[in-house]
């Protein structure tokens, strides 16, 4: 009988570890967030540190995974208008469904999936950007 008590004991702590693993996972939060708005050609924005295996940061025409309009070369530490959800998106082993508003090299608006943010988890906003206004996202500037 003491047997059987240790055993659902011990089904009820590894039952709690598992519970607890993902909540340790969302404390850990977000290591490099966005930096503070500041004004850049009459916009509100915020440098994002963002990377990309390849050099440069594909720039989509809608957060619903739109067609490339430009890129942002090189990466490394961006300025962004806001952001929202949108579609999922994965590169390699990383995945997100929240995208950046932003501007693309070629001077074309769009937005950046946040996989290319630097520090934070799978599907998470990045902890500083500000979140787009309205229940479509704030427009983006023509």
């Amino acid at each position: 009988m003491s047997i059987r008590r240790a055993a659902i004991a011990m089904s009820f702590a590894l039952a709690g570890l598992a519970a607890a693993a993902p909540a340790a996972q969302a404390a850990a939060g977000d290591t490099q967030p966005c930096g503070k708005q500041y004004q850049h050609n009459g916009l509100t924005v915020q440098n994002c540190p963002d990377w990309s295996p390849s050099g440069s940061i594909p720039v989509h025409a809608s957060p619903a995974k739109g067609k490339i309009v430009g890129y942002i070369n090189p990466s490394g530490a961006d300025w962004y208008l806001c952001h929202k959800p949108g579609a999922g998106y994965q590169l390699g082993g990383y995945r997100n469904y929240w995208w950046a508003s932003t501007m693309a090299d070629n001077n074309k608006w769009g937005y950046v999936n946040e996989v290319y943010f630097r520090g934070g988890g799978n599907n998470e906003p990045d902890s500083g950007l500000r979140t787009c206004r309205g229940p479509g996202g704030k427009p983006l500037p023509e």
